[in-house]
């Protein structure tokens, strides 16, 4: 894959777990706040050094759900 092409599917996966949040109930006006929360606990918690797979990332979701209330409706 090409440098382009990985920002491209990048920003795809991002969409995606925007969709994810409004799912669960988000803010519209929280949504990328929420993003950067997502992001900075998958770093914090290195998800990445074990499975992740679509049950971690429901759990780390209901868990920023449960850990900031407000952003959600």
């Amino acid at each position: 894959m090409k440098e382009q092409e990985y920002q491209e599917l990048a920003l795809e996966i991002l969409d995606m777990l925007a969709v994810a949040f409004h799912f669960a109930g988000a803010k519209d006006s929280s949504i990328e706040k929420l993003l950067d929360i997502y992001i900075k606990e998958v770093e914090k918690d290195n998800h990445y050094e074990e499975e992740y797979n679509q049950q971690a990332i429901i759990a780390l979701i209901n868990n920023i759900k449960q850990k900031y209330p407000q952003l959600f409706i």
